[in-house]
């Protein structure tokens, strides 16, 4: 008799902790991207981004077109996985064999937070 209750309690928190970890997940990468204003973040992208990503964020831009690796296409969703963190380090110091190059000199952390979000607009359309 006693087993059963026990057995209820350790079902009840598989579903707690089941719980806790989707929601805390799901919190953590929503709270991330509210660091930043996309509309501010646009216009920022459209003055130093839009030339290699071009103006749908696809990696077109007229000078992306010579680029070898291309820019990255931020409406693939599956190169769009990244959390906000790794983007934020990507646009702060570049990337390591492309034209991309830091920002971290050139444009605040809150600048650099607006066009994390402004990108994540292009996935999700």
């Amino acid at each position: 008799m006693q087993q059963e209750p026990r057995s209820k309690f350790i079902f009840l928190m598989i579903v707690i902790l089941f719980l806790i970890i989707f929601f805390g997940a799901y919190i953590t990468k929503s709270s991330a991207s509210e660091k930043g204003n996309a509309e501010a973040g646009k216009k920022i992208y459209d003055a130093r981004c839009g030339l290699c990503h071009g103006a749908a964020g696809k990696g077109d831009g007229p000078a992306g077109a010579s680029l070898n690796p291309k820019a990255a296409d931020f409406t693939d969703k599956a190169k769009m996985n990244k959390s906000d963190d790794e983007l934020f380090k990507l646009i702060s110091d570049g990337v390591k064999g492309t034209a991309m190059m830091g920002f971290a000199s050139s444009l605040s952390e809150q600048e650099r937070q607006d066009v994390i979000a402004y990108i994540r607009t292009f996935s999700k359309k």
